[in-house]
């Protein structure tokens, strides 16, 4: 259902459909006043309080600030805010704003909320996406509940049809805003193009950038300006400043606000007439090849640059200068890619305790399993379900990692110097962060309430820098890497730049990552007996020259922590030794000729239906390799005794498929069995004294192939007798004329051999 009015107007419908559905879905466009107006009146028709999820502390404060002030009363009264570090409600608080994380750590107690407003759920924080399919999962069980999601930018129809509830379209009161557009390419650095862009607009201005380093770098090249930042770091009186500019005295200098994303949604900025967007955001991902978070700077989707053109005209006609083309705004994405899709999902599984979801877009599965795992190392969940150290760390205000060091310092005794040092976190301070910790640093009042969370703790079993680096070691058992030189190598793979420094294991708590370069900023030092507990005894075979060689390591992931000589596993060696030898075991075993002629005899008696096992020369080679690792080790086998051994009854091949027969001239003369029919190959004058060809024991004529003198063949054939009889006569006239010294008796059936 769409209604083309105003936001007011569309209020008495929208809590209709409330009572009706249970959930609706509202599109607004900025300055419709829907962060505002939705949220009180849905506290005047529901039991209990309206939770309302803003993606940032400053929208969350100073939408609470804007609505009290409406109200005629103080925030803290009707409505608060709540967020980590900053709560201001009472028990008279019908309406609170709170940052998107308060709510997914309080997915097992909705006591006292009686609906959920998600707002700007363009964004697509996980957050969000969590509280949508929790929400939706628990008005099952719980009817009363309401939900409502909000977004001046959203594909409104998909959620509704998600969460089966009505779709609302209200129009807003935003001005006409002149969007221009920069065709020209720009290769100066970014802060020397965003000041020049602000000097190229008229009024007050509104400037987005991607982070406080490129805020103070422009802010640097702008002293004829009244320059005030806007970034989630500074404290509530700074932003206060800059959100409440109010009119300018026509005596002053022009103003220019130049905020992050943070000024995006959500926000009006007082006096703002102009917008310059540079196109650029810093957004948190994860590195599925390091395994590391990292923020990328990338270029805005569409529906982002249209909030951001919007902060122009809230309160009345206003300009927005795109510092890129119109071909290149139109080919970016129409919606920001959620991060469901995009980060390290560990806080998320861990606030849910290993529970299942039904998404609006699931994260991916390998995502979700890696997460499963990590935790799992910290010892947050077992067999898919959280732990106590599990529902510890996820009481805490603190990413999952933090939560662990504070729980595993407060355990060895050091509650307050661990608190310490998780403030440190996030600084990028470089370093060690646990000398800096034992120094001193770190924010005093936090830590005291940090500290305050978790108690004393056990008592004190280690030095404090020992203990410390201990709790770096849990909170991270996944960064573990050995320092060598200028780079440290990840136990879980890859690698990353570090400062040179003494070699050895170090925990990487901290890292930048531009482009395929990842540098590890902060690291501490830890001992290898500290890993030995979580090592793994891997055998591994390397191949040196004409032997295998085996070593029994103890492996931390991918590091070894300690090696030795070792036998290595039997079938892995014997198989590494056949793969190097089989192009020379011929050359190698010293009876392979030998054993080739037993395993082709074997062959013929099954093709005549002699049943003995099927002997491949493969495997009976694989099995010479069996308990010997070199190519000396093969001198001393036997072919032929390997295959021999495979039979049931040796004596019996000899019986029926003998090595040799007996000629007049040869006693020993080879019986071949390589070919379809065994043969005998001799002089012709071998078979002098010989009416008829020798058979073998199962009455099979041998194929005889006579050689001449020179010993090439004359006659092949497997009738001697015919062959004394109808060819010798003639071929005896030439043999004699070839070879004159040689004897060629009229009839050869009775003649002796002679040499």
């Amino acid at each position: 259902m769409a209604l083309a009015l105003p936001i007011d107007a569309v209020l008495p419908e929208v809590l209709t459909m409330l009572r009706e559905r249970g959930a609706v879905v509202l599109e607004a466009p900025p300055g419709s006043g829907k962060t505002t107006r939705v949220p009180i009146a849905l506290s005047r028709d529901v039991e209990g309080q309206v939770w309302v999820l803003e993606p940032r502390r400053v929208a969350a404060r100073a939408a609470a600030q804007r609505v009290a002030s409406e109200l005629g009363e103080s925030v803290g009264d009707t409505v608060g805010y709540a967020m980590r570090m900053d709560r201001r409600e009472s028990p008279r608080t019908r309406v609170l704003y709170v940052t998107e994380a308060l709510l997914t750590r309080r997915l097992d107690d909705f006591e006292g909320i009686g609906a959920v407003v998600l707002d700007e759920f363009h964004e697509r924080s996980i957050h969000t996406d969590v509280a949508l399919a929790w929400c939706r999962m628990l008005r099952r069980t719980r009817p009363s509940l309401r939900l409502v999601v909000m977004s001046a930018t959203l594909d409104g129809e998909a959620i509704a049809r998600f969460l089966d509830c009505p779709r609302v379209r209200a129009e807003g009161t935003l001005h006409l805003v002149d969007v221009r557009y920069l065709d020209r390419k720009d290769e100066r650095p970014l802060e020397l193009r965003v000041a020049a862009a602000v000097r190229a607009v008229t009024g007050d201005v509104l400037a987005f950038l991607p982070g406080i380093g490129e805020i103070e770098r422009t802010a640097a090249l702008l002293t004829d300006f009244e320059v005030l930042p806007l970034h989630g770091e500074l404290d509530a009186a700074a932003q206060d400043r800059a959100l409440r500019l109010g009119a300018r005295p026509a005596w002053g200098p022009r103003r220019v606000v130049l905020a992050t994303n943070v000024a995006e949604t959500s926000v009006t900025v007082e006096g703002i007439s102009a917008v310059v967007d540079c196109g650029l955001v810093r957004r948190p991902a994860y590195d599925a090849w390091s395994g590391l978070p990292t923020l990328d700077l990338v270029p805005i989707a569409r529906d982002s640059a249209i909030q951001r053109a919007g902060r122009a005209g809230r309160l009345g006609p206003g300009t927005c200068l795109r510092m890129y083309s119109r071909a290149d705004f139109d080919l970016r994405p129409a919606q920001t890619p959620a991060e469901v899709k995009r980060i390290d999902l560990a806080a998320t599984v861990l606030a849910l305790g290993g529970r299942e979801l039904e998404w609006f877009e699931a994260p991916s599965a390998g995502a979700w399993k890696a997460a499963m795992v990590l935790l799992e190392r910290m010892g947050a969940l077992s067999e898919g379900r959280r732990t106590p150290i599990g529902d510890t760390m996820a009481s805490l205000p603190l990413p999952p990692r933090l939560a662990r060091v504070l729980i595993e310092s407060a355990a060895l005794g050091v509650a307050r110097e661990g608190a310490r040092l998780v403030t440190l976190f996030g600084r990028k301070l470089g370093g060690d962060l646990v000398d800096r910790a034992l120094d001193g640093e770190g924010d005093a009042h936090e830590a005291r309430r940090l500290e305050g969370l978790v108690g004393g703790g056990g008592p004190r079993v280690k030095e404090a820098e020992e203990a410390l680096r201990r709790a770096c070691l849990a909170g991270f058992p996944d960064r573990v890497a050995r320092r060598e030189g200028g780079r440290v190598r990840f136990a879980d793979g890859g690698a990353a730049e570090v400062e040179v420094g003494r070699d050895g294991y170090v925990v990487v708590t901290e890292v930048d990552r531009v482009g395929t370069r990842v540098r590890a900023r902060t690291l501490t030092p830890v001992d290898d007996d500290w890993l030995v507990d979580r090592a793994v005894v891997r055998e591994t075979l390397r191949w040196a020259g004409t032997r295998v060689e085996a070593r029994e390591e103890l492996c931390f992931g991918e590091l070894v922590l300690d090696a030795s000589v070792g036998a290595g596993d039997r079938d892995a060696v014997a198989m590494m030794l056949f793969e190097h030898a089989r192009p020379t075991l011929h050359k190698l075993v010293p009876d392979w000729e030998r054993g080739l002629a037993l395993l082709q005899r074997v062959a013929f008696l099954r093709r005549r239906g002699v049943v003995l096992p099927e002997l491949d020369l493969e495997l009976a080679a694989r099995a010479l390799c069996e308990g010997r690792r070199s190519f000396d080790d093969l001198g001393t086998v036997s072919l032929a005794a390997a295959v021999l051994g495979a039979l049931p009854d040796a004596s019996l091949v000899d019986r029926l498929a003998p090595e040799t027969v007996r000629l007049p001239g040869k006693p020993r003369a080879t019986v071949s069995y390589d070919g379809d029919e065994p043969y005998v190959e001799a002089r012709m004058q071998d078979f002098f004294g010989l009416a008829d060809g020798p058979r073998i024991a199962d009455g099979t004529a041998l194929v005889l192939h006579l050689l001449a003198p020179n010993h090439r063949p004359v006659q092949v054939t497997r009738d001697l007798a015919g062959f004394w009889q109808r060819h010798y006569p003639a071929l005896r006239k030439e043999l004699m004329r070839r070879y004159p010294r040689h004897a060629w008796p009229e009839d050869p059936r009775v003649a002796t051999p002679r040499a």
